[in-house]
């Protein structure tokens, strides 16, 4: 009975590690990361080797060695591509995910621009007639103001940039958690198919979440606190609406309340 007595445990041992190390490592390569195992192991030169005999019964004789070198050379070949095979996998696919990522980020930037482009297209438009109202046009109020406009925009393209990379990151995130999940599946007894079909899913999954993300990138609304000279009128018009306001109700607060009751003293039916 082979296994050293113990009815094959440490073989059949043996061959559940090499098993899981060659799962690990397929799904590993699916996310980009090398090949930690051989996918194939090189043959054995005892397999490619035989003895030859002449005679028969009593009167055969071992003859020489006899190894199958054509045999052999193709059997490491074939093994020494899926080798290689492996390893490039792993290189195409961190490639592909790495241009996911950065298409992402892009995307993010994109919608994000788009939104702070149309924020300060206002923006301009609303400074551009304060200045005229006040005949401030032209001036040096006219250059600062366009100044400030201009250094919250491209502040504005700064920060839109860190959120642009967040959701790449983000992705990024997913993915590797994802794998380091699925690594301790295999551990616990998943099969190297079932790693790989789960890995393929959530992979989709991350994906299309971080699309969804990057369409609604967002900063706010940009110029709000800038102190751009339209925005002083507003402020103050708004100060004067809210006291306006509180004037009306204290004043409504203060008249003579007015209703039918007659005056005098309260009777009290006996």
């Amino acid at each position: 009975m082979g296994g050293g007595g113990d009815g094959g445990f440490s073989e059949r041992q043996d061959r559940t590690d090499a098993s899981k190390a060659r799962a690990r490592s397929a799904l590993n390569v699916l996310f980009g990361v090398a090949p930690t195992v051989a996918v194939a192991d090189m043959p054995d030169r005892a397999s490619f080797t035989t003895n030859t005999t002449t005679g028969s019964g009593q009167d055969q004789q071992v003859g020489p060695t006899v190894f199958d070198q054509a045999g052999y050379d193709a059997a490491v070949a074939a093994a020494q591509h899926a080798n290689d095979a492996a390893a490039s996998d792993a290189t195409t696919n961190k490639a592909g995910l790495d241009a996911l990522f950065q298409t992402t980020r892009d995307n993010a930037y994109t919608a994000g621009k788009r939104r702070v482009d149309e924020q300060k297209t206002t923006a301009g438009r609303d400074l551009k007639f304060e200045l005229f109202a006040r005949g401030l046009n032209g001036g040096s109020t006219d250059i600062d103001q366009n100044a400030l406009l201009g250094r919250t925009y491209t502040q504005g393209l700064t920060d839109l940039g860190a959120k642009a990379d967040g959701t790449a990151t983000q992705l990024r995130g997913d993915n590797e958690a994802a794998r380091l999940q699925l690594l301790q599946s295999i551990d616990s007894g998943m099969d190297q198919g079932s790693a790989i079909s789960s890995a393929l899913g959530q992979m989709k999954v991350n994906a299309d979440r971080a699309a969804s993300d990057a369409t609604g990138t967002a900063i706010g609304d940009l110029f709000a606190n800038t102190g751009l000279i339209y925005q002083q009128n507003r402020v103050a018009q708004g100060k004067q609406n809210a006291a306006n306001a509180w004037a009306t109700t204290a004043a409504s607060a203060a008249r003579p309340a007015t209703s039918g009751a007659r005056s005098g003293a309260l009777t009290f039916a006996g």
